[in-house]
């Protein structure tokens, strides 16, 4: 016998999908971040991930507040204009840094608030060996930003 499962569709996101990042920084889109971190669109609503997104762009501009500090003292008004290697689509590798940045912190706070963001109930099982932790993605944001800000990802000293 076979069987048929419907789900309900999914939530319509906002037309206010573009979340502004400030004058420096590039705006951030709700539906990119859903598709790019694999947060689906039933699990978590539209407000929330909207404030996650909002709060890591708060903790990642904190975060690079000297180094954008600088590019603007040289007349810099924004990162597309910062000097940086091309990519894809006419991208930089400063935008795509700056991005991950703050999907991954934005991430690493609705997985600490909803524990079934990244995984299907299987996963829910065995979420410590499949999905990433709130730890994996905050370290993941932290060496954008070095890497941003051209600083080494790792500190040894000799004691």
């Amino acid at each position: 016998m076979t069987g048929f499962i419907a789900s309900p569709q999914p939530p319509a996101s906002p037309p206010e999908s573009q979340i502004d990042a400030g004058g420096f920084w590039p705006a951030l889109d709700i539906n990119h971040f859903r598709d790019s971190m694999r947060i689906g669109n039933q699990s978590i609503p539209d407000p929330r991930v909207r404030e996650a997104v909002m709060g890591a762009i708060v903790v990642a501009d904190d975060n690079l507040s000297t180094w954008r500090a600088q590019h603007e003292a040289a007349g810099i008004d924004a990162l597309k204009d910062v000097p940086s290697r091309g990519l894809n689509e006419g991208e930089t590798y400063l935008t795509l840094l700056w991005r991950r940045a703050v999907y991954a912190f934005a991430a690493a706070d609705l997985i600490e608030t909803h524990r079934d963001v990244a995984a299907t109930p299987l996963g829910v099982k065995q979420a410590d060996q499949q999905s990433l932790t709130p730890d994996d993605h905050r370290r993941n944001a932290i060496h954008a930003i070095r890497t941003i800000r051209g600083e080494r990802r790792t500190s040894v000293e000799l004691i």
